[in-house]
């Protein structure tokens, strides 16, 4: 008897999620492709009057085109292909986009709630994790933020913030290039916005920080940042100090993006160009809750979906 493949697409700000995984004999997920690509399909929407740029939207249609070829290739039994942050934003427009990838791919988009968002992935980070001691779960994206606070047993509270490093970009730099890097004005903008954001956020609470999505652990490795091993969860082997991350983003402010690029080992395409703004985030929240450290993870939320999506 054949072994049923399921296949989920996160379709993002900044980039289309690939993974396709079968369910072995031992009930474990084995993945067998896996891509992260970067269209950029959200970016400059406000200049653009909350439409995507028909180059990235073009963008877009190509690698959800060559997703699909894929899926055929590998005969992917269910699948669920899903848009966060980027289409929910465009409104009705976001609509018109589903029912154009509909026409040009195939694929019925679902429009998934920031909520579902973060609940998705609290699923895929606490999956393996060895106590019951309480978490704050950092999700980072393009567009969105989500913050959660709880343990693998129980989601107890969440927060649902506007801090992309997309939304960022284009709200405090939009006139930014290669060559160039924040101003101290616009750093302090964003901070202070951020800040703002985070004001629903409890303080004092000093829970360990898990900050995503997708790739964090080897961004860590990627900049060179300290790390010491962490033995509470086989899929999350190290965390670091906040007072690293912080020196880290301190340096890194006054770095041009591309001289980024090429002085750090970068897992996607442009990552430098928003690591600053990522880590803002990062770094803020950790102050404000008294985080002891925070552990880098490579869960996201495709993960969560491909759990429900064998349950189901």
């Amino acid at each position: 008897m054949r072994v049923k493949r399921y296949g989920v697409v996160d379709i993002g700000t900044l980039k289309v999620k690939l993974q396709i995984v079968e369910k072995t004999a031992s009930g474990d997920l084995k993945t067998i492709e896996q891509s992260n690509n970067l269209t950029c399909l959200g970016v400059r929407m406000e200049e653009n009057g909350g439409r995507p740029k028909e180059e990235y939207l073009q963008q877009t249609i190509g690698e959800l085109g060559r997703c699909k070829q894929v899926m055929e290739k590998e005969k992917v039994d269910r699948v669920r292909v899903v848009s966060t942050h980027a289409l929910r934003e465009m409104g009705q427009v976001g609509k018109e986009v589903v029912e154009l990838i509909k026409k040009k791919v195939g694929f019925q988009v679902e429009i998934i709630s920031q909520q579902e968002e973060a609940e998705l992935f609290y699923r895929a980070v606490l999956r393996d994790f060895r106590t019951d001691e309480d978490f704050t779960i950092l999700d980072v994206g393009g567009g969105s933020v989500q913050i959660l606070i709880g343990n693998r047993r129980k989601l107890k509270k969440s927060f649902l913030l506007k801090t992309g490093t997309s939304m960022l970009w284009d709200r405090f730099t939009p006139g930014h290039g290669a060559l160039d890097f924040p101003k101290r004005a616009e750093i302090g903008k964003m901070r202070n916005y951020v800040l703002q954001q985070l004001q629903p956020v409890p303080e004092k609470i000093r829970t360990p920080i898990v900050y995503g999505s997708s790739c964090i652990i080897d961004v860590f490795a990627g900049v060179r940042l300290p790390v010491q091993d962490y033995g509470g969860s086989p899929s999350h082997p190290k965390r670091a100090s906040v007072a690293v991350m912080e020196k880290f983003l301190g340096g890194v402010w006054r770095i041009p993006y591309d001289t980024r690029e090429e002085m750090f080992r970068s897992p996607t395409t442009k990552y430098m160009w928003g690591i600053d703004k990522a880590f803002l985030n990062v770094v803020e929240l950790a102050k404000r809750i008294e985080a002891p450290y925070v552990i880098p993870s490579n869960a996201n939320i495709n993960q969560g979906l491909l759990l429900a999506l064998v349950e189901a």
